[in-house]
């Protein structure tokens, strides 16, 4: 297993309010995590949202894997989900405790790798995509406005690329004391590749933009980069995150 990040504030903005982490080294069997948030709130709190939750979310699941030698997949999938309530409610103290920082809030996409398989946490609209045997799929459900359009039948999916509320996100980690998580798991294998990335790629790139990208530089720190590039040559008009994992399952030899 190998993953890289990479973040870049875009051509407009004059903060960048996305988060990320990435687990350098991997052991097999061993639980693998990697996380992405994009932040919301005025005067900065966005960027404190985002950190924070990435934070406690990381701390909460390395601890708990430390103890977790018998753990099923259900057990991990429970895991995610308290480590998601658990920042909910620190974000959400923060930012009732400090009126600088009131409605701030964070989207946060997360992936747990257990040997083959991919445990998947979300909230907001920031994406997870599993690219396999050269096609794209899209693997979390956007929490938006736009989306929930589109799924009743309003728009169209191609009119949501530029709806004047396409950035109106209808679920977010720490906006209130209840949180609503998407957890479920699936099956990876060999040569799959994992993207996260924040909405600053995927309102810029297509699916096949991004599809294209990957089989065409193939080497997964360059991925990152290249979609970086991408995104802000299209106009760079918000902060975008990408964090690329390579699917190596085994042992020692795939340590990074």
């Amino acid at each position: 297993m190998r993953a890289y990040g990479v973040s870049h504030i875009g051509l407009v903005r004059k903060v960048n309010e996305d988060s990320y982490y990435y687990q350098n080294k991997y052991e097999y069997g061993k639980p693998y995590l990697c996380i992405v948030a994009d932040g919301m709130g005025g005067h900065n709190a966005g960027e404190i949202a985002s950190r924070m939750a990435v934070s406690e979310v990381k701390d909460f699941v390395e601890k708990a894997v430390k103890k977790s030698n018998d753990y099923k997949i259900e057990d991990y999938k429970k895991l995610v989900t308290d480590a998601f309530l658990f920042a909910n409610e620190k974000v959400y103290k923060r930012s009732i405790e400090n009126r600088t920082l009131s409605g701030m809030g964070t989207t946060l996409t997360l992936a747990l790798i257990i040997k083959n398989n991919l445990v998947i946490g979300h909230v907001g609209d920031s994406r997870m995509y599993l690219i396999k045997d050269r096609r794209i799929s899209k693997i979390t459900e956007d929490h938006s406005y736009v989306a929930e359009l589109i799924k009743n039948g309003t728009i169209k999916p191609e009119e949501a690329i530029h709806h004047p509320q396409k950035n109106l996100i209808t679920r977010a980690l720490g906006t209130s004391k209840d949180l609503q998580v998407d957890v479920k798991n699936i099956t990876i294998n060999d040569g799959d590749f994992i993207l996260i990335c924040t909405d600053g790629l995927s309102n810029m790139l297509s699916d096949k933009e991004i599809l294209d990208t990957i089989i065409s530089v193939k080497e997964y720190k360059a991925i990152c980069h290249e979609l970086i590039n991408k995104a802000n040559l299209n106009g760079g008009l918000d902060n975008v995150t990408v964090v690329v994992i390579e699917v190596q399952l085994g042992g020692e030899a795939h340590d990074r």
